[in-house]
């Protein structure tokens, strides 16, 4: 039978390991993936390998701007922000319609159901309703 500082011990370990466990999903920690949040274009980064970077085709007028990608295949990523401008004028961005590709992941900002016509913007594919603007790529 275990000793009662033995038992205090085994027991003070497991309650650190549970609030750190728990801690580390409340952080996102113990996910696969990853989210940032910008209020605005300039406050995102604009390159560097480390945090989400815009691409070219996000106008500089976008705000309320989030991103998800995964931890081990950050170039499966779903971002979503608010514009005046159109992906239609973006350069490099193509019509397509219907939209076929599927969004690699499903955050809750995602629209069900998504629109089904949209631009392919690099490997972005991007539709918008009403000043909302949602893309993916992966």
């Amino acid at each position: 039978m275990p000793s009662l500082p033995r038992l205090a011990a085994a027991v003070a370990v497991a309650a650190v390991v549970c609030v750190t466990a728990s801690s580390c999903s409340a952080m996102g920690l113990g996910s696969d993936e990853k989210t940032w949040e910008f209020d605005r274009y300039g406050d995102a980064p604009k390159a560097g390998t480390r945090s989400f970077v815009l691409d070219a085709w996000v106008p500089s007028d976008a705000v309320d701007i989030r991103a998800v990608a995964r931890r081990e295949a950050p170039q499966e990523a779903v971002l979503t922000f608010h514009s005046a401008a159109s992906p239609a004028d973006a350069a490099g961005c193509a019509a397509v319609e219907p939209v076929t590709a599927a969004p690699p992941l499903s955050p809750a900002w995602l629209p069900d159901p998504t629109p089904t016509a949209g631009w392919s913007c690099g490997d972005w594919t991007v539709v918008a309703d009403d000043g909302t603007v949602w893309a993916w790529r992966g």
